[in-house]
């Protein structure tokens, strides 16, 4: 008889022995036969996403200046400042046309003496009977009338010229919007046509995008999105305009709004992508798609074993040419057809021909 610790380092190591069977037999059980979860390829719209650089431009830009020649003489804004329209924002010095302008008044108020007793000559000798008054004294009264008519018209023509003149010495908003630059100070003289401000109607700045001609035709229920320079969140956009551009870029126009107000000023970088609608093919959820090292992509199928029952299903490898993405969708260009089952859950670690159980049949 052996002695009893020789006795139970033999049962020790035959328990082991057993363990150790067993395990491989289930390693090798659950090697043999894996769980996952397939969908079955569909041929589908594809969408294909033409990433765009755009600016965000503004509706209403003005360079605002004088209509009249003179010194500044007050200044009621400064860069940076919201205005309205209407508001005035400089004003020029109107001494002398306010000169003008009295001297306009009272030329004005002497030419209305000088018709008003013209008339009263003309009035007077309509009243008295032909024998007590000359017919040509009668016709140089109307002449005088007539004359004194025409030098009122004239004399309020130029008191309305005046007016005009001391109101455009004055530059007032013509819309809404910021002051962006300044140019001008009290005291400088200014010519018409100098820029004195520059005024940007913020309230409704636009999205502009050069966009490929190729992708006119296809624009008919497409969808943008843009994002501003440094922000992550893409927020949708909606189209207002496709003005043709030059025919030698071969680009047209691609104007938009952003469905929600951003915080955004004219000049600023905006990112956009193009979401247009193609031909129908498979697509497959990105988590089907294997990457190999060398650059080669592949998705496991599902496949009956027809040598087996109608339920065996195994895992077959196939190289696919993918295109491009969108929702976590990738489009297959080559490598496989409507009906294919491709493995979307549980295909890491697959061998060719392996027995899969299919949780989603």
């Amino acid at each position: 008889m052996l002695p009893l610790p020789i006795t139970l380092a033999r049962l020790g190591a035959g328990v082991v022995l057993i363990i150790t069977l067993m395990l491989s037999l289930v390693d090798t059980a659950t090697a043999q036969q894996s769980r996952v979860e397939t969908k079955v390829v569909e041929d589908t719209p594809r969408v294909d996403v033409l990433p765009l650089t755009g600016s965000v431009s503004a509706p209403q830009t003005s360079q605002l200046s004088s209509a009249e020649a003179g010194q500044v003489s007050e200044l009621t804004v400064e860069m940076g400042d919201r205005v309205t329209q209407g508001q005035p924002l400089l004003s020029l010095d109107t001494r002398d046309i306010t000169l003008e302008s009295q001297r306009a008044r009272a030329d004005l108020a002497q030419a209305e003496v000088d018709r008003n007793e013209a008339q009263r000559l003309v009035s007077e000798a309509n009243q008295l009977s032909a024998q007590n008054f000359a017919a040509s004294e009668r016709r140089q009264r109307e002449s005088q009338l007539a004359a004194a008519q025409a030098t009122l018209e004239a004399r309020r023509a130029d008191y309305a010229l005046t007016q005009l003149q001391l109101e455009r010495h004055q530059v007032r908003a013509p819309f809404d919007g910021m002051i962006t630059q300044r140019e001008s100070n009290v005291g400088e003289w200014v010519n018409p046509g100098d820029t004195l401000l520059t005024l940007v109607d913020l309230a409704s700045l636009r999205l502009d995008f050069s966009v490929p001609l190729s992708a006119y035709q296809r624009f008919e229920g497409s969808q943008l999105e843009v994002r501003l320079e440094g922000s992550d969140e893409w927020l949708s956009a909606r189209t207002v305009a496709r003005i043709p551009l030059d025919a030698s870029s071969r680009q047209f126009l691609l104007r938009a709004v952003p469905e929600k107000p951003l915080e955004m000023l004219p000049g600023m970088a905006v990112e956009g992508r193009l979401q247009l609608n193609g031909e129908r093919g498979p697509n497959v959820p990105r988590d089907a798609l294997i990457r190999r090292p060398d650059g080669s992509v592949s998705v496991w199928l599902a496949r009956q074993d027809a040598r087996q029952e109608e339920d065996t299903w195994r895992a077959f490898e196939q190289r696919v040419e993918i295109g491009s993405s969108h929702q976590g969708e990738v489009a297959i260009n080559e490598g496989l057809s409507a009906g294919d089952r491709v493995i979307v859950v549980g295909n890491e670690r697959l061998e060719e021909g392996q027995s899969v159980s299919l949780s989603d049949d």
